[in-house]
């Protein structure tokens, strides 16, 4: 189990952009090297490590950069895209040995408006994931929300807000889902294409129901609603996106055909090309 990897270390984007530069240019740096071109000390430079490898930024027991993190390193170095800060909620929902992130995005959000501390951590609690008092359990779930809120992580998204209230305590606070109503329909395409790779293999169709409810792919992590992923589906499968996918949903047909069949991480270069927002 990896609760309480990050050792209390929040999710610091700016951090983790200058880090994984620096790996860029020397793969093998050493932790005494870390530490001192970060500015941070030994325990947070292994936090730093261990956030790059659960975002699918670096293989670190290869020492090496993923094609992910050479690809985004490439395009936003300094991950201020909100599309990349998307991208990163993604890797972290997708993956299940970030078992709090992956827990909270599958199985607690979805369907979820309004929602408390307390509430998260108890159901985490009835699946067996520490006790209510657990002192890494409830830091996992402080990172989680934080990195919603924060600018300094993934405040761009807005995936999660604060209930209006003045209550300064984050753990006294209470949070509301807000689904994505303005995303680019290039994210959504990245994710069902990179979970074909990892999952689905040579899979050529995927029903819109199995988008919506599959753990890890677009409806669970992002909280979509049927009639929003229809829309996004639309788009993919018109010219203007390359014609991503394509659509049969008459006669009772719910088929999602997946023709696209070079690597996902070309769909990141689309979006940069021809889509991006500053």
């Amino acid at each position: 189990m990896s609760i309480g990897f990050s050792k209390t270390f929040g999710f610091e984007r700016v951090l983790l952009a200058k880090a994984i530069n620096e790996f860029r240019d020397k793969a093998n740096l050493s932790r005494t090297e870390i530490m001192s071109k970060l500015g941070v000390g030994n325990q947070k430079a292994e936090a730093i490590v261990l956030w790059l490898g659960k975002l699918g930024l670096r293989d670190n027991a290869n020492r090496q950069l993923t094609p992910l993190g050479k690809t985004l390193t490439e395009l936003d170095p300094y991950f201020d895209e909100t599309f990349v800060q998307w991208i990163f909620h993604y890797q972290l929902a997708s993956n299940p040995e970030a078992e709090v992130w992956y827990s909270l995005s599958n199985e607690f959000l979805p369907g979820r408006t309004l929602f408390s501390f307390d509430e998260a951590i108890d159901f985490l609690v009835s699946k067996g994931l520490r006790s209510k008092k657990d002192k890494h359990l409830r830091s996992d779930v402080s990172i989680f929300l934080k990195s919603f809120i924060s600018a300094d992580a993934l405040g761009k998204t807005e995936y999660l807000k604060i209930e209006s209230e003045p209550k300064r305590i984050l753990s006294k606070k209470n949070f509301y889902v807000n689904p994505p109503s303005d995303m680019s329909p290039y994210l959504i395409a990245f994710i069902i294409y990179d979970q074909r790779k990892k999952k689905l293999y040579n899979f050529s169709t995927i029903t819109i129901e199995e988008l919506l409810i599959l753990p890890g792919n677009v409806g669970r992590i992002l909280s979509l609603s049927r009639a929003k992923l229809e829309e996004i589906l639309k788009l993919l499968s018109s010219p203007q996106y390359d014609q991503l996918v394509y659509l049969a949903t008459t006669a009772g047909l719910d088929q999602v055909g997946l023709k696209f069949k070079r690597n996902p991480l070309e769909i990141l270069e689309m979006y940069f090309k021809k889509e991006r927002r500053r």
